[in-house]
């Protein structure tokens, strides 16, 4: 971890989801090579940059155990990742940070490498975000957020667009190539892929 990154950005994990597709359970405590997906994810996220900021909306006695735990704010509950990244960078700011690292818990192969990656590429342009690509597919949900697009996003929210690349978008986000890591994007949402 580099003396720069520990000092602007903290890490911030999504699991503040319904698990719709994992039949209504909490996606980030199901287990997936013997432990919780979350743990994974903040494992390798708390090896690059803390504190770790979690976004929850249930299971908060779980999600504590690991970091500080964020819920949406009341009128946006529901409203999807989006209002998780806007929780994180709600609470990065007031901590006095300039970016969250971000990662959803359904992604428990990522590795610290990738985000070392993307902090390093986050600091040629800090005012603007980067988000991950591989494969020529984007991954806007692992990447580095600006605490300056916070304005942005909650105009967004209150236009009801909950699209999480319309937002990257819009805020001009930057791709990082991350061509080796096709295993640690992979979406494990559903029962059948915690077996893999």
């Amino acid at each position: 971890m580099t003396e720069t990154a520990s000092k602007n950005t903290c890490a911030l994990l999504l699991a503040g989801g319904a698990g719709t597709r994992m039949n209504g359970k909490d996606k980030g405590l199901m287990h997936w090579h013997d432990r919780p997906m979350a743990h994974w994810v903040a494992e390798a996220l708390s090896a690059v940059t803390t504190p770790l900021l979690i976004s929850a909306n249930r299971s908060l006695k779980d999600y504590r155990l690991l970091g500080h735990v964020l819920q949406d704010a009341p009128d946006l509950k529901g409203q999807g990742p989006l209002a998780g990244l806007l929780a994180g960078l709600t609470e990065a700011q007031k901590q006095g940070f300039d970016a969250v690292l971000v990662c959803p818990c359904d992604t428990p192969g990522i590795q610290p490498e990738v985000f070392r990656q993307l902090i390093d590429a986050w600091h040629e342009q800090p005012e603007y975000p980067v988000i991950a690509q591989c494969a020529g597919r984007s991954h806007p949900l692992h990447g580095v957020y600006p605490v300056s697009l916070i304005s942005l996003l909650e105009t967004q929210l209150r236009d009801d667009n909950r699209r999480v690349m319309v937002f990257a978008e819009a805020a001009a986000a930057r791709t990082l190539d991350c061509p080796d890591a096709a295993d640690a994007f992979k979406n494990r949402n559903r029962p059948e892929d915690l077996v893999t």
